[in-house]
């Protein structure tokens, strides 16, 4: 069932990327703006320090925020206003990865982008607090690693992630040593991986199936950690890209904890974006965090 918007809307464009300085994106946000009668600011940044501070001084009350651009601004939306009972967030995917995307089943064509915004279906969304950050998804090892590499690289699109991930193919003989634990502190995993992810999404960048279970109104996050080694994880990854299950099994449960067994920090990302390394993550769900418009 959809809402009704009342009360002002408007769009919010980081054409940092490329493809937000797309012909497809600028009609998308010309449609949009015209059916919902919205506002429209534009900023142009790669710094999140940045993009924070910008959409903090613009949000204001808008009753519906309409995010152009990658899962990262995106993100940042929903950090800003989670927990607010009023706003409902659209999204016209104009970054890379994009992987939100498929999670709220949204059309490439503008025309009908625009069409889903108008229809307004908003519905509760749970997030992952991921020490503090919140998001649709969370990961350790290889890809927090790749992410990285990518950012500071000034992620430049396919160039940047073909550098990042060339940069980062040494990373995959070199497994890192990490224990999982519930929120009571009974251990789940322990031994080595080359990837862990927590989310309430299946999806994953460019609509890789990475994590199937997980859901958006379960009120539970899905954890599964893959251990590698190398051929294994390819095998993996093949499955995501097919959209089959992957081998690993799914951990369910409102609380993880995650730490390395060697004390050395761990990297973690966070839809897509680096959030920092600590020797312990502690990652918990967070119901009905955000109201996000799609098609459901």
């Amino acid at each position: 069932m959809g809402v009704d918007l009342r009360g002002p809307a408007a769009i919010f464009l980081n054409r940092a990327s490329a493809a937000g300085r797309s012909g497809r994106t600028r009609r998308a946000v010309d449609l949009a703006r015209r059916a919902l009668d919205a506002d429209v600011h534009v900023a142009e940044t790669r710094n999140p320090d940045e993009l924070v501070a910008w959409l903090e001084q613009r949000i204001g009350d808008y009753a519906t925020v309409v995010i152009a651009g990658g899962d990262g601004t995106l993100s940042i939306a929903c950090n800003i206003l989670a927990g607010q009972a009023g706003p409902a967030i659209g999204y016209l995917p104009a970054g890379f990865g994009n992987a939100t995307a498929h999670l709220l089943r949204l059309p490439r064509r503008p025309e009908a982008l625009a069409s889903v915004l108008v229809a307004a279906d908003a519905r509760p969304v749970d997030l992952v607090d991921a020490g503090g950050r919140l998001a649709l998804f969370a990961g350790a090892g290889w890809d927090a690693m790749v992410a990285d590499r990518y950012a500071r690289s000034g992620a430049r699109r396919l160039a940047g992630w073909g550098i990042a991930i060339g940069q980062s193919l040494p990373d995959l003989v070199r497994r890192t040593p990490v224990v999982v634990e519930d929120g009571a502190g009974r251990e789940l995993h322990r031994g080595p991986m080359e990837m862990l992810i927590v989310s309430t999404t299946p999806w994953y960048w460019r609509g890789m199936l990475v994590n199937p279970g997980a859901r958006p109104d379960a009120g539970e996050l899905v954890l599964r950690t893959y251990p590698g080694p190398l051929p294994r994880f390819a095998l993996e990854a093949a499955r995501w890209l097919a959209h089959r299950s992957p081998s690993a099994p799914a951990l369910r449960g409102s609380e993880f904890v995650v730490r390395r067994t060697d004390d050395a920090p761990l990297l973690v990302q966070a839809d897509g974006d680096v959030i920092g390394r600590r020797p312990e993550w502690r990652f918990s769900i967070r119901p009905a965090a955000v109201r996000l418009i799609g098609r459901w």
